[in-house]
């Protein structure tokens, strides 16, 4: 069985067609890229895959169901835009994803901080965008999820 499953997958925002007749299987053990022209789809496919968005018609399947409270617990999506509580440290996150997700590797997170420098104790309106979107991306890759979807992970991160 495939991870995800796109059959006929359509996406209209009015009179605009986003995305139309998308087939897609992703098996497990798999790294895709989606990579095309801004404008073309590609965060709005993140999104329905994610159940961000309902499709137009068509459908998605994670793990052979819709996606929903059970697809949640496997995906671990870094979206384009940093949704970090701005007046929390990184400890504190830290401790949040902690108690929210069942599969989050508290120490994983903790050896990534201290190898790229993050301060556990700084708070996240006092980083760069850049310090923000390394967090996370720690954050996202310290769950162990069946899925990692990341949505623009360098857009910041200087290079």
């Amino acid at each position: 069985m495939e991870l995800v499953k796109c059959n006929n997958l359509c996406k209209k925002f009015d009179d605009k067609q986003v995305l139309n007749n998308i087939n897609l299987s992703i098996p497990k053990g798999k790294i895709i890229g989606l990579l095309g022209k801004n404008g073309m789809g590609k965060t709005t496919l993140i999104k329905l895959i994610n159940d961000l968005l309902t499709p137009t018609s068509g459908e998605v399947l994670i793990n052979g169901e819709k996606p929903g409270v059970n697809s949640k617990k496997i995906i671990s999506y870094l979206p384009e835009r940093t949704y970090l509580d701005k007046n929390m440290n990184v400890s504190q996150i830290i401790t949040f994803f902690n108690e929210f997700y069942d599969n989050f590797n508290e120490e994983k997170a903790i050896k990534l901080l201290k190898d790229l420098d993050l301060d556990i104790n700084l708070k996240i309106n006092k980083m760069s965008k850049g310090m923000q979107e390394k967090l996370q991306l720690i954050l996202v890759i310290s769950r162990e999820a069946e899925l990692y979807i990341l949505d623009e992970p360098l857009g910041g991160v200087p290079r």
